[in-house]
């Protein structure tokens, strides 16, 4: 058999046979009907395929005729497409409802999973989601999509190996239900918080993803004989808000003062009172030069593993550094250009489109810190340039790289990403219903 229809309710059979199976009679393509019987202990589910019309293709099918694009298999698509057509003809009111309605889905079994594609959109051409449907099949039949089945035995099983696919801007990707719920619990977690805290640690029962714990980064601050119990901050969220307020202070007196003189050629010889307001200029975008470079050390600092060894070899003798002793050994240029290529597997970091801008805002940065009265002039001179603003931004967009190489490499990082960077996801820890339920009494102050 090439193809089966997997309905659950008979009156769906009728038509089936009469708008599609009677009207390939003739066709090579062997064609299957089976109705579900009503499951009444049926597992709740937080992704799941909700269609009750459902068609299972057989490698005989992709092989024979999709592949082939046969004679037969156009003559199948034509009548698909109008069956489909039907099917989904008020779609648009269940969504309505329901984003996760779905009347149609493709099925295929690949080992031993059940892959699904439901049709849970509108759309004009329902054959262009069918056909790639089809494509990352055969993709997975000739093995040639070594990602899909990594992510295929990797992603959160909701138990009897399911796995259910989102079609978004023409492409099937595979859906975790493991970050459709942290993503949640997050989302709600942040709702009237400050962006610069520490993300809070999410523990999901790997048993009952409906069971789990939401809890704060806290510490305690202990000072002149007080103690304070707060939400940790995120250390890069915090000097990276300092070097942008100070940029925006600082962008106003440039752009009130600075650009005007480019177009009227005046100001060269400014007022003691004008001269204050430089004075002020220069604080703020000092401040902004040294936090800005700031955020990324403490940014580069979050990304090597407590556990992280570095291994080097100098004449013959071999040099181990553990995490501590690279953030106080080793510069932050060492850092991005061999410790986290290391550890986040990055390209050569000094072909990228922000390296250049990094160098310089390292020079300024350590013009600032070590500061000679000899280059004073020529200091103060660079902090009025217009370019300047835009180094000082860098920061952003080096934090932002990074945090694409994190999801793929290391995704436990992520959990000491900063907020507002583009990756605001949680990496959760999973925990036995065992250990689940322990925890709870624990955290309910329930008796064990």
């Amino acid at each position: 058999m090439d193809i089966e229809f997997i309905l659950d309710r008979a009156d769906l059979q009728i038509l089936v046979e009469k708008f599609f199976v009677e009207k390939l009679v003739n066709n090579s393509i062997t064609i299957g009907i089976k109705i579900l019987a009503k499951d009444e202990n049926k597992k709740v589910r937080l992704v799941r395929d909700s269609s009750w019309f459902k068609l299972s293709v057989n490698d005989s099918f992709i092989l024979d005729h999709f592949s082939k694009k046969s004679e037969d298999y156009n003559l199948f698509i034509n009548e698909l497409d109008s069956l489909l057509g039907t099917v989904s003809k008020n779609l648009d009111k269940a969504l309505e409802y329901s984003s996760s309605f779905s009347s149609f889905s493709v099925i295929y079994n690949f080992n031993e999973y059940e892959l699904s594609f439901p049709f849970n959109f509108l759309s004009k051409n329902y054959i262009l989601p069918f056909e790639n449907s089809l494509k990352l099949i055969l993709s997975l039949i000739n093995n040639q999509n070594e990602f899909l089945i990594k992510n295929i035995k990797e992603v959160f099983d909701e138990g009897e190996n399911k796995r259910t696919f989102r079609f978004d801007k023409n492409e099937w990707n595979i859906i975790n239900p493991l970050n459709i719920m942290s993503s949640k619990l997050n989302d709600d977690y942040r709702k009237n918080k400050d962006f610069r805290i520490k993300k809070p640690h999410i523990l999901i029962n790997k048993d009952n993803i409906f069971k789990y714990f939401v809890l704060d980064t806290n510490w305690v601050l202990v000072f002149d004989k007080l103690e304070t119990l707060m939400t940790q901050p995120n250390d890069v969220s915090i000097y990276s808000n300092i070097a942008e307020k100070k940029r925006i202070a600082s962008l106003l007196f440039y752009k009130n003062t600075i650009l005007p003189r480019h177009k009227n050629y005046h100001g060269a010889f400014p007022s003691e009172e004008m001269q204050k307001e430089y004075f002020d200029y220069f604080e703020l975008i000092i401040e902004a030069v040294i936090f800005s470079y700031t955020s990324l050390e403490a940014f580069a600092n979050i990304c090597i593993p407590d556990n992280h060894e570095y291994k080097i070899e100098k004449d013959g003798i071999k040099m181990i550094y553990s995490k501590e002793a690279i953030e106080r050994k080793f510069s932050l240029r060492e850092k991005f250009k061999n410790i986290l290529k290391d550890i986040l597997h990055t390209p050569d970091i000094a072909k990228t489109n922000w390296w250049n801008s990094f160098i310089e805002l390292e020079d300024i940065r350590n013009e600032i810190i070590h500061s000679k009265s000899s280059k004073s002039e020529d200091r103060y001179s660079k902090l009025l340039e217009k370019k300047i603003f835009r180094i000082i931004e860098v920061n952003k967009t080096i934090i932002k790289y990074y945090g694409k190489f994190i999801l793929d490499n290391k995704k436990h990082l992520l959990n000491e990403f900063p907020y507002e960077f583009g990756y605001d996801v949680v990496n959760p820890g999973l925990m036995s219903d065992k250990d689940y339920e322990r925890s709870y009494k624990i955290s309910h102050n329930i008796k064990i």
